[in-house]
C-alpha cells in the first residue's frame, strides 16, 4: 500500500458549486497550504528527495483566502442558526462580531460548524497528518471495518563466499525472510481547546488551526511510538544488542558504520531522531564526556548558526540530527507539565529504509467533531474529534538506540 501524502490529495477536495461546498474547499485548501509549508520545512531539514507537494497559494493569495474563509463560513453559521430560531440573521461579518454573545453558547450554531469542519478535515486530514507523522511513521489508507495487511520485504544482505567452478551449491544458504503485519483501526480522540474570541477573531489562521486540530492524534501516536521503541530497546528480535551504545563520539560513529552496513548505505543517508533536549547533549559540553572537547573548545572552533540558532548541531560526525516534535502528556499541561519524548534515548535509522512504524488510517469512518462552549470567564470552546486508526511496530529495517 502506497504512503498517504499531500500530493496524494485529489483535486476536488478544492472545488465546490455552492456556498457551503465552496466554504469547504477553501478550508481544505488552507489546511493544505499549511502543511505543505511544515513538510517543505521537514524536507530542508532531511535533504529529503522525495517530491513537494505542489503550491496553490502565494503567501499574499493565502493570506485573502484565510480572511475571506473565516468572515464566510462563521457568517454562514450565523445564518444558519437564525434561519431555526426566525432571528433576524447578521448582515455582515462586523454585525455578526458584535452578536457574538448570542452565538457563542448556541448549540444551532456550533452544529453547523461541526459539519464544515468535519467535510474539511475528512479527506484532508489523514495526508496532514501522515506528513505530520512521516519522519517515523508511514500511514496507509483502509476503507470501514477493513483491516490493513502490511508485507514486509526482507533487508537482509546475502553473503557471498569463496567458491570454486563446480563447488556453488556447497556454500551456506542465505534465507530473506518477508513478514505480514495486520492493522485493525479502531476510533482515537483528541480534544481541543480555544478561545471564542481567537476562533472568530480576523488574525486567525484557519490552516493552522485545521492543522492543529491533528496535534492530539499526533500526540497518541508519539506515545504510541515512545513505548514501542522502549520497548524493542529490551528486544533483541527487534534492536540487537549489537545497536545499542551509550554516548560517545567512538560509540556514535561505530553504531553509524553498523547501521550503514546493514542498510546497504551511506553514514550520510542516516538520520538520528530526538527530542530536541537528547539531541543538544550531542554537543561538545564540559558534561558529554571525555571524548569531546569541552565548550570553550566548542565556541573556538566556531560550530556555526546551527549551533547558536537551535542550540544543536545540524549534524553530527555525519549522521543528520532530526529533532522530533514532543508532545505534553494529557493531564499534565496545569501542573508538571511533562512531555512524552525520553531526553535520553536517540534513535538512529536508516532515511531509505522502512519506518519503524506502520499507520493504518479508515479514510471511510467519518471523522466526528463535536463543539461545545465551556461558558467560563474565559469564553473557551472545547472541540473533541474522533477519527479511527490503528498502528504497529515492524522494524523491518534496522534501528540503533543511543543511550546520552
Amino acid at each position: 500500500m502506497a504512503r498517504i501524502t499531500l500530493n496524494s490529495t485529489p483535486n476536488s477536495v478544492f472545488s465546490g458549486n455552492d456556498d457551503r461546498s465552496n466554504i469547504i474547499a477553501a478550508g481544505a485548501l488552507l489546511t493544505y497550504e499549511y502543511a505543505r509549508k511544515g513538510q517543505d520545512a521537514v524536507h530542508k531539514a532531511l535533504n529529503s528527495a522525495e517530491p513537494a507537494a505542489t503550491a496553490h497559494l502565494d503567501d499574499k493569495q493565502y493570506k485573502e483566502l484565510n480572511e475571506r474563509f473565516g468572515k464566510d463560513h462563521l457568517l454562514y453559521a450565523a445564518k444558519k442558526c437564525c434561519a431555526n430560531t426566525g432571528k433576524k440573521a447578521p448582515e455582515s461579518f462586523e454585525e455578526f462580531a458584535k452578536r457574538g454573545q448570542e452565538f457563542y453558547g448556541n448549540s444551532a450554531f456550533y452544529a453547523v460548524l461541526q459539519g464544515i469542519y468535519e467535510d474539511i478535515l475528512t479527506p484532508i486530514l489523514p495526508r496532514v497528518y501522515s506528513e505530520a507523522v512521516s519522519v517515523f511513521a508511514d500511514v496507509v489508507e483502509v476503507g470501514f471495518a477493513e483491516t490493513a495487511a502490511i508485507t514486509i520485504s526482507s533487508g537482509d544482505i546475502p553473503v557471498f563466499q569463496d567458491s570454486a567452478w563446480g563447488a556453488s551449491r556447497s556454500v551456506p544458504e542465505n534465507r530473506f525472510y518477508e513478514k505480514t503485519v495486520t492493522l485493525n483501526p479502531s476510533p482515537r480522540t483528541a480534544e481541543i481547546s480555544i478561545k471564542w474570541h481567537q476562533m472568530v477573531g480576523n488574525n486567525t489562521d484557519w490552516g493552522k488551526y485545521m492543522a492543529n486540530l491533528v496535534a492530539g492524534m499526533y500526540a497518541k501516536t508519539m506515545g504510541l511510538w515512545n513505548a514501542a521503541m522502549t520497548a524493542a530497546a529490551s528486544n533483541t528480535a527487534l534492536i540487537p544488542s549489537g545497536l545499542i551504545y551509550n554516548f560517545s563520539s567512538l560509540n556514535w560513529v561505530t553504531l553509524a558504520n553498523k547501521l550503514a552496513a546493514l542498510n546497504s548505505t551511506g553514514i550520510r543517508n542516516l538520520i538520528a531522531y530526538g527530542g530536541a533536549v537528547a539531541l543538544s547533549k550531542v554537543l561538545p559540553t564540559q558534561t558529554t564526556g571525555t571524548t569531546n572537547v569541552n565548550m570553550d573548545a566548542a565556541i573556538a572552533t566556531l560550530l556555526g548558526r546551527d549551533y547558536v540558532n537551535a542550540g544543536y548541531l545540524g549534524e553530527y560526525m555525519s549522521v543528520r540530527l532530526m529533532p522530533l516534535v514532543d508532545a505534553v502528556i494529557p493531564g499534565t499541561q496545569y501542573s508538571t507539565v511533562s512531555t512524552i519524548l525520553p531526553t535520553d534515548k536517540i534513535w538512529m535509522l536508516s532515511s531509505s529504509g522502512y519506518k519503524p512504524m506502520t499507520i493504518a488510517y479508515n479514510s471511510y469512518t467519518p471523522i466526528t467533531i463535536e463543539i461545545d462552549a465551556m461558558k467560563n470567564p474565559d469564553f473557551m470552546v472545547k472541540l473533541n474529534l474522533t477519527t479511527a486508526l490503528d498502528s504497529v511496530a515492524v522494524f523491518a529495517s534496522k534501528v540503533g538506540l543511543v543511550n546520552i
